[in-house]
């Protein structure tokens, strides 16, 4: 079931990760969210709604001007290595025609 109870655990110190429990436990900026969204499944939801509109609005980089990255948090040091391993998957023509198409 998709529902606000992530955020309830969050209030309860029921969480299986310490980073998200910081959410709660370490910030006052967030606090206040966490609250917010476990006292009204309804408010949660609509914050959602509007998150992933705004994350169907970014521009997503493809083909040659993105990169498939091995830690999300940093950029790769080498991107061409990487970019030999997803030709050798997806092979170069198809890695051309995608970013063409955008």
């Amino acid at each position: 079931v998709f529902d606000n109870n992530y955020y309830l655990n969050l209030q309860n110190n029921e969480t299986l990760f310490t980073s998200d429990q910081t959410l709660y436990s370490n910030s006052a900026d967030t606090e206040d969210i966490v609250d917010s969204f476990a006292s009204n499944q309804t408010v949660f939801f609509e914050n959602f709604i509007l998150g992933m509109l705004k994350m169907g609005q970014l521009d997503v980089l493809t083909g040659s001007e993105g990169e498939i990255r091995t830690n999300c948090s940093i950029a790769n040091a080498d991107s061409s290595y990487y970019q030999q391993i997803i030709e050798s998957i997806v092979g170069p023509e198809e890695q051309s025609q995608s970013s063409q198409s955008t």
